[in-house]
């Protein structure tokens, strides 16, 4: 179609952009792909500008905080250089102690560390400025779960169908006094199916190249924002990514051979104590005498760990629910962990006033009757989801106890926990750290507010109303000009 404007002469469309020249030989063109191109850009810059901002500089060491027992702060290296670089504690430099020499073609790095003192205000690795612990944790992240899963064909090369960096990113810019990984660090173990463009080239089995997409790439944000808190998974199994769990996440020295089950222990938090327990080979559907009689002892050490305020870590949950099938048209369940149920015949020290794990691939909140602490399973880091739940939990039986409060979320993301007087408010967040649903954790007693209905974000409903307006003055002109062939 054409329009006349004034001095610039004739002004046609062919289908994709506008043009004009006048006797002053001037032409314009405004291509309407160009303008969505531009609100497009403009509207995700932020988050393409963290994405970049999350990127490990090539060839720099990868550094982070772990937290570890009796009161140990931690810096922990890895590097592909053939000695460990200086740390320095406010203003002196000292050395890194190697940790793990390279052991390729698995593991061609060198894994170092440090420790970090009592009152050090400041630490940096290769320019890298290290997040030391503050005295009172008040705002917690919580993640697990989180890597691609190759041997479903999860889409790795897709952030949208495995968004974890952009977890990640949401999670640092939360801005965290701590964050705890509640375990299952690799996804990676088998290869990406033939043909399958969604997972082509991505590393896999248990090495580094496979750990380093999983977590360190992804994470690089959120390992540079506050201390850390791992708990083994069953991923990290001797027979699995045991060698990695040992070599780069345990707090603790490595041992002389890989051990499927370690000692619980205790780790002082800036006012909550963490009590880590590795049920990662706690068997999910029989409580097996010779593994009950491996945890009971355990579980009876946390009487003597217990200090305060605390919250216990187990990547396998104690009381969880979850999809089992379709029978009659009634949706089964079923109830886990059958093995640390009978370990800690369902007690645990009046202190806990939360256990929190992963493992179940969804975001499950639970509180129960009976003086028994709430149930987290935060499993929704990154990995595809298991199949939700539909049934309504409150109500339901679990080991003896009843179920009073029962949320499910089936949506990737994360949980955030904000510190507000003495009362933790617990916030289920999405892959962009928008909240899905919010409770209080007060003492053991947990509250939880309805999931909230998604609002759309404001960039968005800009670039609705620029596509509206375009295509009603286009369709509006195309009606009042002929049509030019």
């Amino acid at each position: 179609m054409t329009r006349r404007l004034s001095s610039l002469g004739e002004v046609s469309w062919n289908g994709t952009s506008w043009s004009s020249s006048g006797g002053d030989q001037v032409s314009i063109r405004l291509r309407i792909p160009t303008i969505l191109m531009i609100t497009v850009w403009l509207t995700v810059a932020g988050h393409g500008l963290s994405a970049i901002n999350a990127q490990t500089v090539a060839g720099s060491p990868i550094v982070w905080v772990a937290l570890g027992p009796s009161g140990a702060v931690l810096a922990r290296v890895i590097t592909t250089d053939l000695t460990c670089p200086p740390i320095t504690l406010d203003s002196t430099t000292q050395p890194m102690q190697v940790r793990a020499q390279p052991s390729p073609p698995d593991y061609p790095v060198l894994v170092c560390e440090a420790t970090i003192p009592t009152g050090v205000t400041s630490a940096s690795v290769a320019g890298q400025a290290l997040p030391l612990p503050k005295p009172s944790s008040k705002r917690i992240v919580v993640i697990g779960d989180a890597g691609c899963r190759l041997g479903k064909a999860q889409a790795c090369n897709d952030p949208q169908a495995w968004p974890f960096e952009q977890v990640a990113n949401s999670a640092a810019a939360f801005q965290p006094d701590l964050v705890i990984h509640v375990g299952d660090l690799l996804y990676r173990e088998e290869a990406c199916p033939i043909g399958n463009a969604g997972c082509a080239a991505s590393p896999f089995g248990y090495n580094f190249a496979a750990m380093s997409a999983d977590l360190f790439t992804p994470a690089a944000a959120l390992l540079r924002a506050a201390p850390w808190v791992f708990t083994r998974g069953n991923h990290e199994l001797c027979s699995r990514n045991g060698a990695a769990w040992f070599r780069l996440f345990d707090p603790r020295p490595i041992p002389a051979t890989c051990q499927d089950f370690t000692d619980p222990y205790a780790i002082a938090a800036g006012g909550v104590q963490l009590l880590i327990f590795d049920s990662s080979n706690a068997n999910d559907f029989e409580a097996q005498p010779d593994q009950v009689a491996i945890y009971a002892p355990q579980f009876a050490a946390l009487h003597n760990l217990a200090q305060g305020d605390a919250w216990l870590l187990t990547h396998r949950p104690m009381w969880i629910f979850g999809h089992a099938g379709i029978k009659n048209g009634m949706e089964q369940l079923f109830r886990d962990n059958p093995t640390l149920q009978a370990a800690s015949q369902n007690t645990l020290p009046s202190n806990v006033q939360l256990v929190l794990s992963g493992h179940i691939h969804l975001l499950e909140l639970l509180s129960f009757g009976g003086g028994r602490p709430p149930q987290f399973a935060v499993g929704n880091g990154g990995t595809l989801l298991d199949h939700t739940i539909t049934t309504p939990l409150a109500g339901l039986e679990i080991a003896g106890a009843t179920v009073a409060t029962g949320a499910v979320i089936d949506r990737l993301g994360f949980l955030t926990m904000e510190l507000s007087g003495r009362d933790w408010i617990v916030t289920a967040r999405d892959v962009k750290g928008a909240p899905q649903s919010t409770c209080t954790l007060s003492g053991a007693s947990l509250t939880c507010l309805p999931v909230p209905i998604p609002t759309v974000a404001p960039h968005f409903l800009v670039l609705v109303a620029v596509g509206f307006i375009l295509f009603i003055t286009l369709g509006i002109r195309r009606q009042q000009s002929p049509r030019v062939s």
